[in-house]
């Protein structure tokens, strides 16, 4: 490059001075021993490095996934003196260029991975060639659109003009005249996805569903995909405790739920990873829907939740809210069982002798749900029943510390059960 070159492009990098002030700014430099360049037969153009937002020969432009990059331009020169010769090659006074155009576009290929590319074809030019006069310039504007799902990186490629009515020629120093090239280097920034699918198709999983019986072990499978541009890492899952709809209070506590595995190293683009999430059911657990919440989350990216929901399958036996009870003034002892919605139910309780302490009044039914004037659901069945004793015998009075055996009589997938326990009263 000659010192008068260097000159020009220092004189261009800011865009501050236009064209014209910026050759009366050159020519106040002092005289320096540069090679005139020839003229040459045809005339000549220039994309002027430096200028518009080239950096040397290369636009830098930033974009994501499925949008525009920002706006590049560069700067068509058509030299009718040796100063306006910006690249050094020749000049030709008195010849227009009429009919410029992008004659070639490289595809935008990924620096580390060459098979992943941008096509030239997503150039958008915001400003078309005009006829470039002798001695003036044109600034052209253009923008590379990113297609959904391009995977983050830089691409580079390159854009060529040339007109077409003059051909293409050779100058003095045997460079290529009347065509022209710069560079454009794309930067995609990540934009980081994940999602949730089914274990065995690339649906997505808005829940997931497991079914067991008290004391038993179960699991559920999921896929997380990358839906993203950019690798996930550090995937790791949560949960929360996994409570009764019935309004019982009863729940399968976090601790009972584990994920396999733990955490998630990496998950690449366009792939997905195997989550197995398992629940230990306590025994003696009643039958009912537990829900809760699983929680995905990854570096650089907002967590994803969906429902679990745990089907307890098989009746279970009584479970007490409290076991002891303290019979202080207004407690009650908490009786929960399950029964079919509709069908009546009856409890009784006796002391260590045998002799009846309590008896619930007749006509007892599990709620069966309700329904409005129009046959709407006002609220749905609960097979789940909670019941509070409040620790007096059938006269009302206080009953005496001690253990007293409970027996429920109900009905539990259409057969009639009787349902046997201990409590400890306090006094």
């Amino acid at each position: 490059m000659t010192p008068f070159h260097l000159q020009w492009r220092r004189v261009h990098r800011a865009r501050v001075l236009g064209f014209t002030a910026a050759l009366a700014f050159a020519t106040l430099i002092p005289t320096l021993s540069v090679r005139a360049q020839a003229v040459v037969a045809g005339g000549d153009f220039d994309i002027c490095d430096f200028c518009g937002t080239l950096r040397g020969n290369t636009a830098f432009l930033i974009g994501r996934s499925g949008f525009g990059t920002t706006r590049g331009e560069f700067v068509l020169i058509n030299a009718a003196t040796s100063d306006q010769d910006v690249d050094r090659d020749g000049y030709t006074p008195g010849i227009n260029f009429n009919r410029l155009y992008v004659s070639r576009i490289d595809d935008f290929s990924n620096v580390e991975d060459p098979a992943r590319v941008i096509r030239g074809t997503e150039l958008a030019l915001q400003d078309v060639p005009r006829p470039l006069n002798n001695g003036n310039q044109n600034t052209v504007g253009f923008v590379i659109n990113i297609p959904q799902g391009t995977p983050a990186g830089r691409y580079r490629g390159s854009i060529t003009v040339q007109d077409s009515l003059i051909p293409i020629g050779l100058g003095p120093n045997g460079e290529a005249l009347r065509v022209d090239r710069f560079f454009v280097e794309i930067e995609v920034v990540p934009d980081r996805g994940l999602d949730l699918v089914q274990s065995d198709s690339a649906a997505r999983a808005t829940s997931l569903l497991l079914r067991g019986r008290p004391g038993q072990t179960v699991s559920g499978v999921v896929r997380v995909a990358n839906t993203g541009n950019a690798n996930l890492t550090n995937v790791r899952f949560d949960a929360t405790d996994l409570v009764a709809s019935s309004g019982t209070g009863l729940r399968v506590r976090r601790e009972r739920i584990s994920f396999s595995p733990a955490t998630i190293t990496s998950v690449a683009f366009g792939d997905s990873s195997r989550l197995t999430v398992t629940v230990r059911i306590p025994p003696g657990l009643l039958a009912g829907t537990y829900n809760g919440t699983l929680t995905v989350q990854a570096d650089e990216i907002n967590p994803l939740q969906i429902p679990i929901t745990l089907i307890v399958t098989t009746p279970g036996d009584i479970v007490f809210e409290t076991n002891p009870v303290v019979g202080r003034s207004g407690d009650n002892a908490v009786i929960i069982f399950n029964g079919d919605p509709g069908s009546d139910y009856e409890i009784r309780i006796f002391d260590m002798m045998g002799l009846t302490v309590f008896r619930s009044e007749p006509g007892l039914e599990v709620f069966a749900g309700a329904t409005g004037t129009g046959g709407d659901v006002i609220a749905a069945p609960d097979q789940a029943v909670r019941f509070s004793w409040p620790l007096v015998n059938g006269r009302g009075e206080a009953v005496a510390g001690g253990m007293y055996n409970v027996i429920v009589d109900v009905q539990q997938d259409g057969e009639r059960r009787q349902l046997r326990s201990k409590i400890m009263v306090i006094r």
